[in-house]
């Protein structure tokens, strides 16, 4: 039968997941473009033609470690040194192309836009200045991470103290050093939930790839890397925090997995050694999105109800027929649903205090790929900044 502009197609969940669905979603998105062209012709409506509204949420208790009046300090890490395709450098700027700014604004949000840090000149003059014989062989320019990190956390920690919203747009996810040292600094009871395809927990001790975007958690876990000045450009990890509660560091308590689906043996050998809380997609088709969502929240909250969370997102948690344009894509993601739920779920706590998002390339999909990734992109940062269907 042929297929018309007007035509449904429902697909649930579970065939979402399912690799022969790639026809159904291709016919999804021929009806969408059929629809469209329909409608600048002035008839019809069809998938992706309708125009969703945006609300605030008219919750109280939401943002509760926020200073009033709410200020979100968009911060953006243009970081691409963590893994090896060029691209991931353009996010914050294609988010903010897309109209961010003015739906945090209509979101209630006061908005600090602060320019993209120059990790260009960063970076570059951390490698001019380094010692090529000193660099790690297993931990990828790691001097230009270290110091793109290093001025990432100052920012984000400087943030926090007055008492703003960080919302960090990278970039790869080797920024998650920086961010969670600049939150672990200034808030160091903070809960971490980190939503990835990947669990980021390797140490160049153990590295598969040596790229650091795989990095960032490993390198805030005492138990793992005791010393990170042995690493170039990481010596700054190691100093004192400005509140004088050490250098800092994330319990693995303090951290909770969602969505995971490819992770190397010695991060699986650590999840399990450390304790560390992880819910992999098995978990989610097996319990449902919001069981998940209620135990790593039961989980977080246990020893401190009222702790600031911090939520990193990874858009390649998502299922690459929803965000085609990353860098390790891995089938079998959550669904457009699922993925805005956890959002959603983190913000109607009342303690996020902060976030990211990263590893959107719009060099890595053809157009209607990339547009899709950072549409996606766009929308949960939205969610995580309490838009509301209700």
């Amino acid at each position: 039968t042929k297929l018309k502009a007007t035509d449904i197609i429902i697909v649930t969940a579970t065939m979402l997941r399912c690799p022969s669905t790639r026809i159904q979603l291709h016919a999804v998105r021929h009806i969408s473009k059929q629809a469209a062209s329909t409608e600048s012709r002035g008839g019809g409506a069809g998938i992706g033609n309708v125009h969703t509204q945006l609300f605030p949420s008219d919750d109280t208790n939401l943002f509760r470690h926020v200073a009033h009046p709410r200020t979100v300090s968009v911060i953006g890490a243009p970081m691409t040194y963590g893994q090896p395709f060029v691209g991931t450098d353009r996010g914050p700027e294609l988010l903010r192309e897309s109209g961010l700014l003015k739906d945090l604004s209509s979101l209630g949000w006061r908005v600090e836009d602060i320019p993209d840090l120059d990790f260009g000149t960063i970076c570059a003059e951390a490698a001019k200045n380094s010692n090529a014989a000193g660099m790690s062989p297993n931990a990828k320019h790691s001097l230009q991470v270290g110091a793109g990190c290093c001025a990432l956390a100052d920012l984000v920690e400087s943030k926090l103290r007055q008492g703003n919203f960080p919302l960090i747009l990278g970039g790869d996810h080797s920024i998650g050093i920086g961010s969670l040292a600049g939150i672990l600094r200034a808030k160091p009871e903070t809960g971490v939930i980190w939503v990835d395809a990947h669990a980021d927990l390797n140490v160049p001790s153990c590295s598969e790839s040596g790229n650091m975007h795989g990095m960032p958690l490993g390198l805030m876990m005492k138990e793992l890397i005791p010393n990170r000045s042995i690493i170039p450009g990481l010596e700054w990890m190691e100093n004192e925090s400005k509140g004088g509660s050490g250098p800092p560091r994330l319990h693995p308590d303090s951290l909770v997995y969602v969505g995971l689906r490819d992770i190397d043996q010695a991060e699986r050998r650590f999840i399990k050694q450390l304790g560390i809380k992880a819910f992999t997609m098995y978990d989610i088709d097996h319990l449902g999105i919001g069981r998940v969502m209620d135990l790593a929240f039961e989980h977080l909250m246990k020893n401190n109800p009222d702790r600031p969370l911090h939520l990193s997102y990874d858009i390649d948690a998502v299922d690459p027929i929803h965000a085609p344009a990353t860098g390790t894509a891995v089938r079998g993601g959550l669904t457009w649903r699922e993925a805005h739920f956890v959002a959603e779920y983190v913000v109607k706590t009342g303690l996020l205090a902060s976030a990211e998002i990263v590893e959107v390339n719009h060099t890595l999909s053809d157009g209607d790929g990339a547009d899709d990734t950072v549409e996606l992109g766009h929308n949960l940062v939205n969610a995580f900044l309490g838009e509301s269907i209700l």
